[in-house]
């Protein structure tokens, strides 16, 4: 592996309002240093993508040879798209944002406008509909754009990156995107007409609200780095015993931005209409998950929607969560989890969810922790102050054999083994007294991520039950902040670990390995909720297609 070289202070001061080339290179080092010191797949990336991101010579190139700073900040979006890991991003700060007023997903391939807002885009104007397909786009052909906006929303999933690059179509914010500012006043798009085949163009406007930034401005003297560290995406578990708060960051597994546009993203409501005869149970707001039941050929079938893996209160969410798991048990035949479009959230709030519909004992998601000082001083925080709670004797083994784990790895500068995240230091976990004991199916899509990739590959590698749809999004990890960068003040989202499953996966396209990242979880039964007709009609053939999956479940059993 080449060496990092040691980051150097340099204090420059300038008239001009843009950054110089002295402070671009020293931003660029602090960002990949950063990466350096922290980013846990690393070793994975070397194996599986033969790409080596510390490699900085040719970056440090690129960097040298931009004009502006919005060059330079697009050359630090390449950087982490190259790792090809949907964790790992940047965020920019920036008001700026430009839409079309509609949105566009992939359908059976294509790009099919799949919701129109008519405030902003009236029939007078644009009378294309919901289904149509978008075939050019500032007059290039409409893949070739997605192909140049994919590095914006690169994940661990080639069919997700795309699907998300077709999100950001019509939706340009700078708080992503550097150049979004450079979009024109308007937009000539070319549309086949579903009804007709007829290709139509049109000339749109964009809409453009906030403040665009050009130019980062200069600073005297490196005054951001004594606050470069770990900030943000922390998400709190009230669930959780206190001694657990010092790694309370590693917590968080979850897509650190969310597609505006993907319909259905994180939404109480499923992307699909409710089956005949659906009687609803819950309806989200303060009940945080929907839920209901219906009956087909002659059994009741229970639905629950884990809309994401952060509930505001995640001891209130296990209640609701438990009463209904009791409620299945007693009135239904079998139960559809649906976890599609589930950008993650709490390991431990997922891990909770497992333990309510797993009857026995399981292995749980493992993670194998880039073991930096700090995460070596937090893991030795937790387990002092588990002995200072009084947690049981077994649960303090587990907790120090953890600790000695990352110790050891800090030591010989690399990663751990597969540890536990939760509070018994285990990743073999008990079942809740209250665990759903009949039949049950999980549907995933591409845009189940994270969290949301660890509860299907849980229930699959635990023989629970049938996990249906389409390959997850292979986000398998966890993801910290940091203010990255000094002059140009980018915020980072850097994967601290890696996901390990139960056994090694054997896939085409990948090394075998036990990881979710870049792999992600491979359906029993794909069924893919992606096409025109599903969209629109509702998805009433996907209603369809897993009714027929849980009855069969239910007929084996």
């Amino acid at each position: 592996m080449k060496r990092f070289f040691a980051i150097f202070l340099c204090l420059v001061s300038s008239g001009f309002a843009a950054l110089t080339k002295e402070q671009k290179v020293f931003d660029f080092t602090v960002l990949a240093q950063t990466f350096s010191a922290n980013y846990g797949p690393y070793h994975w990336k070397v194996e599986a993508l033969k790409y080596d991101a510390m490699d900085l010579k040719p970056w440090l190139a690129k960097v040298e040879a931009t004009r502006n700073d919005i060059e330079f900040l697009e050359v630090l979006v390449d950087y982490v798209a190259s790792l090809k890991d949907g964790h790992a991003s940047l965020a920019f700060y920036g008001t700026f944002r430009a839409t079309l007023g509609f949105s566009t997903d992939l359908y059976d391939g294509k790009v099919l406008i799949d919701s129109i807002n008519r405030a902003t885009q009236p029939l007078s104007r644009f009378p294309a509909q919901v289904g149509d397909e978008l075939v050019s786009f500032d007059g290039q052909p409409v893949n070739a754009v997605i192909d140049q906006l994919a590095k914006y929303q690169t994940v661990g999933n080639p069919r997700a990156t795309r699907r998300l690059a077709a999100n950001i179509l019509t939706l340009r914010p700078q708080s992503l995107i550097p150049s979004a500012a450079s979009v024109g006043d308007t937009v000539e798009i070319e549309v086949r007409r579903a009804e007709t085949g007829e290709l139509e163009k049109y000339t749109l406007p964009w809409t453009k609200t906030g403040i665009a930034f050009t130019d980062l401005g200069t600073v005297p003297v490196a005054r951001d780095a004594a606050k470069a560290g770990p900030r943000a995406l922390v998400m709190e578990d009230d669930s959780l015993p206190p001694y657990m708060r010092a790694i309370t960051p590693l917590l968080t597994a979850r897509l650190p931005r969310d597609p505006e546009g993907v319909l259905g993203y994180g939404a109480v409501a499923p992307v699909y209409g409710f089956p005949t005869g659906f009687r609803l149970r819950l309806a989200g707001g303060s009940d945080f998950f929907a839920s209901g039941t219906y009956v087909a050929e002659g059994k009741t079938i229970g639905w629950i929607r884990i809309p994401s893996f952060s509930p505001p209160s995640a001891t209130l969410a296990l209640q609701l969560f438990e009463r209904e798991m009791a409620f299945f048990q007693e009135n239904t035949d079998g139960l559809v989890i649906d976890g599609m479009r589930n950008p993650g959230g709490l390991v431990s709030f997922n891990e909770a969810l497992l333990q309510r519909v797993i009857p026995f004992t399981f292995r749980t998601t493992g993670f194998e922790v880039r073991a930096t000082n700090s995460w070596a001083q937090s893991f030795a925080s937790v387990l002092s102050s588990a002995r200072q709670f009084g947690a049981e004797p077994w649960i303090l083994q587990h907790l120090e054999n953890n600790y000695n784990d990352v110790l050891q790895a800090n030591r010989e500068g690399g990663r751990t083994g597969s540890l536990s995240l939760n509070s018994t230091g285990s990743l073999m976990l008990l079942p809740s007294p209250m665990a759903y004991r009949k039949p049950l199916i999980v549907l995933v899509d591409d845009i189940s991520a994270s969290a949301g990739d660890s509860f299907p590959s849980v229930i699959q590698d635990n023989g629970r039950g049938k996990i249906v749809g389409y390959q997850t999004m292979g986000l398998g990890g966890n993801v910290v902040a940091y203010d990255a960068t000094v002059y140009s003040e980018v915020q980072a989202r850097v994967t601290q670990s890696l996901m390990t499953r139960r056994e090694p996966v054997v896939t085409a396209e990948f090394p075998t390995a036990p990881y979710i990242e870049n792999i992600g979880v491979r359906p029993d039964i794909e069924l893919d909720y992606m096409t025109r007709e599903n969209l629109m009609n509702r998805g009433a053939g996907f209603v369809e297609a897993f009714t027929k999956i849980i009855l069969q479940e239910i007929g084996g059993n």
